[in-house]
Order: C-alpha cells, then sequence, then structure tokens
C-alpha cells in the first residue's frame, strides 16, 4: 500500500479534495451558465491538495493542466476574443502542461505523463460532451473529486491501522 505518501499526508489531501468537491459543488452548481467554471474549479480543488502536499506529495501535473485549460476556458467566456476557442482551450491546457513539467527544475513532484494524460482526458471529455450530458454537469466532476478524497482518507486509515 506505498505510494510514496505518508498516511498523514494523504490523510490531509484527501480532507482538503473532499472539502473542495463540496465547496465545488456549492459555488458553481449544476446550471450551463456556471459550467465553464468547471475546469477552473476543479484545478483549483487539485492545486490546493499538491500544496498540501507540498513538493512531493503530487496531484501537481493534472492541477497546474487544468487551471491553464480553465483559465483559458474562463477567459474565453468572460472576453469572448474573436478566436479558435478549440485552440485557445489547447494552448491552455499546454501553458499548464509546460509549467508542470518545468516545475520538475524546482523538485516539484510533477510528470510529464500525468500532465499528458490529463490533457487526454480533457480533450476526451470535450469530444463526447455532446453524447453524454452528465459529461456537462459541474456535479460529476465534483463527485469524482469527492471520490478520489474518500478513497486517499480510506487508504490512509488503512495503511495507518496496519502499522
Amino acid at each position: 500500500m506505498s505510494s510514496g505518501r505518508s498516511p498523514a499526508l494523504r490523510l490531509r489531501q484527501g480532507f482538503v479534495l473532499l472539502a473542495g468537491a463540496i465547496v465545488f459543488s456549492l459555488v458553481v452548481g449544476s446550471g450551463p451558465d456556471t459550467f465553464y467554471w468547471t475546469p477552473l474549479g476543479i484545478g483549483l480543488v487539485y492545486l490546493a491538495a499538491a500544496v498540501v502536499g507540498g513538493r512531493a506529495g503530487g496531484y501537481w501535473s493534472g492541477a497546474l493542466v487544468l487551471v491553464g485549460w480553465g483559465a483559458a476556458v474562463a477567459y474565453a467566456r468572460w472576453a469572448r476574443p474573436d478566436v479558435d476557442i478549440a485552440g485557445l482551450y489547447l494552448a491552455g491546457a499546454g501553458i499548464g502542461a509546460s509549467v508542470a513539467i518545468a516545475t520538475q527544475r524546482f523538485g516539484v513532484k510533477a510528470d510529464a505523463l500525468g500532465a499528458t494524460l490529463t490533457v487526454v482526458v480533457a480533450g476526451a471529455i470535450l469530444a463526447f460532451s455532446g453524447r453524454l450530458p452528465e459529461l456537462t454537469d459541474a456535479r460529476t466532476y465534483a463527485a469524482f473529486v469527492g471520490v478520489v478524497g474518500l478513497v486517499n482518507i480510506v487508504w490512509a486509515l488503512l495503511a495507518d491501522r496496519a502499522r
């Protein structure tokens, strides 16, 4: 059951993810008018978990990609620039991935594979969101993050008990 993170760290990050999912769900809700906040909001929740974990605590790659993509989505919604929005989203995710990879130079536990897989999942979600309405409901992502938080909490408690 070892993943490099101590049970205490996993427990802290689990509670941050769980609390973040609840707050995100309450703030953003499920309406189409607020869905565009989803990538940035979920990215900020993961970023909070990464910060709690410090440089070696994980979650950095996904958090930074989501924040980059989410910032591009929020900018597109707010400024309504005369550009291809898909390209803007891709650039935002690419900037986030680049930042994640660059942070390795400062001893941050971020990896290229985690960053690129986050971009792949984000692209797949965008590609299939027209066919699967649950992919356009912010509560879907809040629930997913909440489950990740709960798994971390349970994993930490089981690992601590095994000691």
